[in-house]
């Protein structure tokens, strides 16, 4: 009977990620912590994430990686520094590695959404916004605006880490979960 080798363990880490890189898309950019702050629309004060400039913004009140939980990465696609410029372009199946110094946590795309955002009643952009919340399982989910012209949409990327069955094999995560 053959042994499975356990898939090695990643230590969960303690601080944020400091770097992403998804090879298909040509993306390799810093990662700072970002937050948020109160605003008011329609009427009512809601909560607005933070951009970062010429990085990739790390949202501060979700999970590390290698932690259960949604790590949310944010990122301009058409103006200062556009580093998220070309994530409406990963597909399922692509890779996306975020650093915490020197660790890496390797991810896998499974979905991407592009959801209208600009425009739309309250009720929708909430229930775009539960993407960017806590989920039970370890997950990556990066956001950007879309179209290149009028940023009237959401580009909403999940991505999961690898199961790993043994040496050489990789078992993709489905969108559908595992």
């Amino acid at each position: 009977m053959p042994t499975i080798t356990p898939p090695p363990v990643r230590p969960p880490a303690h601080s944020p990620p400091t770097r992403i890189v998804a090879p298909a898309i040509g993306l390799d950019s810093p990662v700072v912590e970002v937050s948020w702050e109160p605003t008011e629309r329609d009427g009512e004060l809601v909560g607005v994430w933070l951009v970062a400039d010429y990085a990739a913004g790390f949202h501060s009140t979700s999970a590390y990686p290698g932690n259960p939980g949604n790590t949310v990465i944010a990122g301009h696609h058409n103006i200062r520094g556009k580093v998220f410029r070309y994530l409406v372009d990963l597909a399922p199946g692509d890779e996306v590695f975020l650093y915490v110094g020197d660790v890496v946590y390797p991810y896998v795309v499974v979905d991407k959404m592009i959801l209208p955002d600009r425009d739309v009643p309250l009720e929708q952009r909430r229930e775009n916004a539960r993407w960017i919340g806590p989920f039970p399982d370890e997950r990556l989910t990066l956001v950007t605006c879309w179209p290149y012209t009028n940023n009237t949409h959401r580009v909403i990327v999940i991505a999961k880490p690898p199961l790993e069955e043994g040496p050489g094999e990789v078992i993709l995560p489905g969108a559908s979960g595992y």
